[in-house]
């Protein structure tokens, strides 16, 4: 009978807790990698129908949301379309890094995190 009511309290205290709205997750470690990655002004060129982007966003788990990610399809959220077509996207996901406004460099189709750490210059520090 002792066993059974700790773990109904046991089991109570966790229904509780998970209930609550307070809780807080901790940053993803990737997060000063992908700051980085906004800060040198790179960007990513994608389209919401891109599997490929898809699979890039996900290697940053959470973290994706602090890179600018240009929307080039013109039925996707906040299309740039004209600015994809200016800068001659052709492929997706497409990685462009920029310096004062003007195009530095191109890196095309997925890349790992190690490719983006050589083409950003951001320091890749995994825990």
């Amino acid at each position: 009978m002792k066993i059974l009511t700790s773990t109904l309290v046991l089991a109570t205290v966790i229904l509780i807790s998970g209930c609550t709205g307070s809780v807080e997750t901790a940053p993803s470690e990737l997060d000063s990698f992908a700051e980085c990655i906004d800060n040198n002004e790179v960007k990513m060129f994608g389209a919401y129908t891109c599997s490929v982007c898809a699979k890039q966003k996900a290697l940053f788990g959470t973290s994706f949301e602090k890179i600018e990610e240009v929307e080039c399809h013109p039925r996707g959220e906040n299309a740039q379309t004209d600015w994809c077509l200016e800068l001659n996207i052709e492929k997706t996901p497409t990685w462009m890094m920029f310096e004062n406004g003007d195009l530095v460099k191109t890196a095309v189709g997925f890349q790992t995190l190690e490719e983006l750490s050589d083409f950003s210059g951001c320091p890749l520090e995994v825990v």
